[in-house]
């Protein structure tokens, strides 16, 4: 039996993935196979599944936080780690992935339908 270590990474709650990307301040990366986003996508993201991100680095931007998202934290721990070595700055993972995404109740799509899983629990700032 192997023991695989996620590697350690700076990381951003969901919530505030979402307030940064909201208000114009980060992109997302998205690094899930297509038939992942089939079934369940966050709107609006940047995607380059984490097997072709060596090839598909350069067309990142660099003058932008990257936040990089997959189904659990895993995958994203690895394309954060590699795109700080590949000299990106900024660039942080989304902790837990799209199901703690979903499950912070930020936006969602499914069919092609934007959802919310339920209102975000975003505190006034």
């Amino acid at each position: 039996m192997s023991n695989h270590s996620v590697p350690n990474v700076p990381e951003v709650a969901p919530v505030d993935a979402w307030k940064a990307v909201s208000a114009g301040d980060a992109v997302i990366l998205d690094v899930r196979e297509p038939e992942e986003l089939d079934e369940v996508a966050i709107p609006e993201v940047t995607h380059i599944p984490l097997g072709q991100l060596s090839a598909g680095a350069d067309t990142l931007p660099r003058d932008q936080q990257l936040l990089v998202i997959c189904r659990s934290g895993v995958r994203s721990a690895y394309a954060t780690q590699f795109l700080l070595q590949s000299g990106f700055e900024h660039v942080r993972n989304i902790a837990g992935g799209v199901i703690a995404w979903a499950e912070a109740g930020l936006p969602i799509v499914i069919d092609g339908e934007t959802l919310r899983v339920k209102e975000p629990d975003v505190p006034s700032t």
